[in-house]
C-alpha cells in the first residue's frame, strides 16, 4: 500500500470514490468540483493503481480577529467500505496535517460526518448555526426603517462588488473564523445559485449597510445568508422578506446569526428554530498561530501546555508575551494545560477559558484562569460557508 499525491490524470478516480461514498452529486456541478479538485492537495492510499482512500485539502483563507490566516479545508474524506476501520483515513489525515504545516496553513476546517470521529484528529466544533422556518402568516412586523432596499443579481457585476465589500467588512470586524472569499469562492456561490437574487440595504444617506442572498423556490423564500453592519439594516432586510408574505407559504433562513441574535432581533421569535453544529477546526501549527494571534494587551506573560496526539510538533509548553512566542522544555510558572481541541475553541471565541476549565477541557489555577480571561479577546466565531 502506497500513500502519495493523486495525480491530475487520476482525478477521475477521486470522482469515482466520491460518487460511491457520498451517493449525491456535487451541488455546484461537475465544473465546480473539477476546479476545486484540480486546485486541492490530493492525498490517496493506493494498492497498485487502485485508489482505496482519499483526503483533499483546499487552499483557503479565514479571518481571525481581523487577520487573514491560511487555512486548509479538508474535503471528500472517503474510503471504500471494505477498507474502513483499517486505519487508512488516520494515515491520510496525519499526513495531511504534515503537508499543511509545511505549506504554512495555520488552521484547518472540515464539515464532519461524525464529530467524535474528527475529535480524534484534534478537530473541535467552533461555531453553532441555526436554521429558522417562519410561516408567512407569522412573519413579524419589524416596523419602518429610514433607508431602502435595492435589488441586484449575480448577472450584475455591480451587485457582486457591493456585497463583496460588505462581506469583507463584516468578516473582518464583526466575526471571527469567517472565510476570506476570493473571486473563485464567489464564483462557487454563484454556481450554487446563492447569488441569483441579492437585496442590499442602503441607509437614508445612501450608504450600503447590509445585504441578503436569497432565492424564491416554489412557495418558499430561502435566505442563504444575511450580513448587516447595524440593526437598522437587519430590520430593513427582514422587512423586505416580509413584503413577500402573500407570495410564499414560508421563509427558511440560514446564516442569519445565532439563537441569541434571533432572540434579540425579533419582537416575537416564536417560530421553528433548528440548531446545527456543522463545522470543526483545529490549529495546525500552534507556535506560528500564537505568534500571529491578536491577544488583548496585558502585562502578564502567558504559559500554555498543549496536548496534541495527532500533530506532535504542537505538543509541549509555550511562553507567550504579546506576539513573542517561545517553546520551553519546562517551566515552574503556572500554566494553562489544554488539549489542541479546546485551544482552538478558546482562541476562535467559541468558548471562554473559564468554561473550558469548568467542563474539564483545561486545567489551571484561579489566578491563571483570570489572566487568560483578560488576554483572550471577546469575539464571536462563525462560518457562513461550506465545502
Amino acid at each position: 500500500m502506497e500513500l502519495r499525491e493523486i495525480k491530475d490524470s487520476e482525478i477521475g478516480k477521486v470522482k469515482e470514490l466520491r460518487d460511491y461514498a457520498f451517493r449525491v452529486p456535487a451541488s455546484g456541478g461537475e465544473a465546480d468540483f473539477n476546479y476545486w479538485a484540480e486546485n486541492a492537495r490530493r492525498l490517496g492510499l493506493f494498492y497498485g493503481e487502485h485508489l482505496l482512500a482519499q483526503v483533499l485539502t483546499y487552499p483557503l483563507n479565514v479571518s481571525i480577529l481581523g487577520e487573514s490566516f491560511s487555512m486548509g479545508g479538508i474535503a471528500y474524506v472517503a474510503s471504500y467500505p471494505e477498507y474502513r476501520n483499517a486505519g487508512l483515513i488516520r494515515r491520510l489525515m496525519e499526513e495531511s496535517l504534515v503537508r499543511m504545516k509545511e505549506a504554512g496553513q495555520l488552521v484547518s476546517y472540515l464539515s464532519p460526518f461524525s464529530i467524535p470521529f474528527y475529535r480524534k484528529f484534534g478537530y473541535e466544533v467552533f461555531t453553532e448555526k441555526i436554521e429558522v422556518e417562519i410561516l408567512s402568516n407569522a412573519l413579524p412586523d419589524m416596523g419602518t426603517v429610514p433607508g431602502r432596499v435595492m435589488r441586484f443579481s449575480s448577472e450584475d457585476g455591480t451587485g457582486i462588488s457591493v456585497v463583496r465589500e460588505l462581506y469583507n467588512r463584516f468578516a473582518l470586524t464583526k466575526k471571527s473564523g469567517m472565510m476570506m472569499r476570493d473571486d473563485a469562492w464567489w464564483l462557487r456561490l454563484a454556481r450554487r445559485g446563492y447569488t441569483k437574487e441579492i437585496a442590499v440595504y442602503c441607509d437614508m444617506n445612501g450608504v450600503t449597510m447590509g445585504y441578503m442572498l436569497f432565492t424564491l423556490d416554489s412557495e418558499v423564500f430561502k435566505v442563504h445568508e444575511m450580513v448587516a453592519l447595524d440593526y437598522e439594516a437587519e430590520r430593513g432586510l427582514w422587512r423586505f422578506v416580509g413584503t413577500h408574505g402573500m407570495m410564499v407559504d414560508r421563509v427558511v433562513a440560514k446564516n442569519v446569526g445565532s439563537l441569541r441574535d434571533i432572540a434579540l432581533a425579533f419582537p416575537s421569535p416564536d417560530f421553528q428554530k433548528r440548531e446545527i453544529l456543522d463545522f470543526m477546526m483545529r490549529i495546525v501549527d500552534v507556535e506560528a498561530f500564537l505568534g500571529k494571534y491578536r491577544f488583548e494587551r496585558t502585562e502578564n506573560t502567558l504559559y500554555l501546555q498543549v496536548e496534541d496526539e495527532t500533530a506532535p510538533w504542537n505538543d509541549g509548553i509555550f511562553e507567550v508575551r504579546g506576539s513573542f512566542v517561545k517553546r520551553l522544555e519546562q517551566t515552574s510558572e503556572p500554566v494553562l494545560a489544554i488539549s489542541i481541541q479546546a485551544l482552538g475553541q478558546m482562541l476562535m471565541g467559541f468558548v471562554r477559558p473559564r468554561d473550558l476549565v469548568y467542563y474539564g477541557k483545561a486545567t489551571a489555577s484561579e489566578v491563571t484562569i483570570a489572566t487568560w480571561e483578560k488576554a483572550v479577546p471577546h469575539v464571536r466565531s462563525d462560518f457562513y460557508d461550506a465545502f
